[in-house]
């Protein structure tokens, strides 16, 4: 999982790890124990190793920084594996297209889950509720801004080097 430490990154650990999946997870330095903290099995640093450069084999390549490319990560995954990213890009586009007509092999997909129907969404948020109550699903919040400080929160957000969420406080 690309981009594990960040706010959809630390979920998606927490989910997969619930879910029964065996996390490797890539995140920079800042985050490589707040990830192995939320169940990944492996951590990666990305300044220290290229992930693309491995041999090993996935089921799925999560990535949720738009950091890669299905390219450099085709390797990477099983005979049936799925490069899953949130950040469309037309190359990633174009790959979803091409690899959907497939039944069997290496696909590209973009998560669209915006687009999902609201019942979808609707059953999306109570089982994070669920979850969350269980304490499977728990919120990282790197920092939290009053609403006066927002540039600073969008400085901060920008920089790209957070761990979990940034928060906006109104008081």
């Amino acid at each position: 999982m690309v981009g594990a430490s960040g706010c959809v990154g630390t979920a998606a650990v927490q989910i997969a790890v619930h879910a029964g999946a065996r996390v490797t997870a890539v995140c920079g330095p800042r985050g490589v124990d707040l990830v192995r903290d939320l169940g990944a099995a492996e951590v990666v640093d990305r300044t220290a190793e290229d992930v693309t450069a491995r041999r090993d084999r996935y089921d799925v390549v999560l990535d949720v920084a738009g950091a890669s490319s299905y390219r450099r990560c085709r390797h990477l995954l099983t005979d049936d594996g799925v490069y899953l990213v949130t950040v469309p890009s037309p190359a990633i586009l174009w790959r979803t297209l091409w690899t959907s007509r497939r039944t069997r092999g290496r696909r590209g997909v973009v998560a669209f889950t915006g687009l999902r129907s609201e019942a979808q969404k609707s059953e999306d948020l109570r089982t994070a509720l669920r979850l969350g109550v269980e304490g499977a699903l728990r919120p990282v919040v790197d920092t939290a801004y009053p609403l006066e400080e927002i540039a600073a929160a969008h400085r901060h957000v920008e920089h790209g080097h957070k761990a979990g969420t940034v928060v906006v406080t109104f008081a």
